[in-house]
């Protein structure tokens, strides 16, 4: 299992008239945590696109719990449990400051080479990875 946290302060811009996070940009925060996440286990999505793989979402299932608000800083936990084999799961939460679920997403990505548009297995180059930090 991998699992990490990454810290995000809700912005304005995050925002909808009412001062909460407007629903879709959850996914937004959960994008930058997926890829720092990747970062931490020595891969970036740049660098496998520059090999020809892309990993477009292929689900997503979320979860509102409780609203974030402007200016609160909130935590997300990303974690892998399954080593990838033609998807990569993600569970995310986001949590409050004082430890509160306001939200949980399932990404589910899959593998594609992208000059044949053509959906593959997890490269052995990607999963090896994933098992070094298993």
């Amino acid at each position: 299992m991998i699992s990490t946290e990454y810290y995000h302060r809700v912005i304005y811009a995050d925002t909808d008239a009412m001062g909460v996070m407007y629903y879709a940009n959850y996914l937004k925060v959960y994008e930058a945590a997926r890829g720092d996440l990747m970062r931490k286990i020595g891969f970036s999505f740049s660098d496998m696109g520059d090999k020809g793989i892309i990993c477009p979402a292929i689900s997503v299932n979320i979860k509102y719990h409780k609203f974030a608000k402007f200016d609160q800083e909130v935590k997300i936990v990303s974690t892998i449990k399954e080593l990838p084999v033609v998807k990569l799961e993600f569970e995310q939460i986001m949590y409050s400051a004082d430890g509160e679920v306001l939200n949980k997403a399932v990404v589910r990505l899959g593998f594609v080479d992208e000059q044949r548009a053509k959906a593959v297995r997890c490269p052995q180059w990607i999963l090896k990875i994933f098992a070094d930090n298993f």
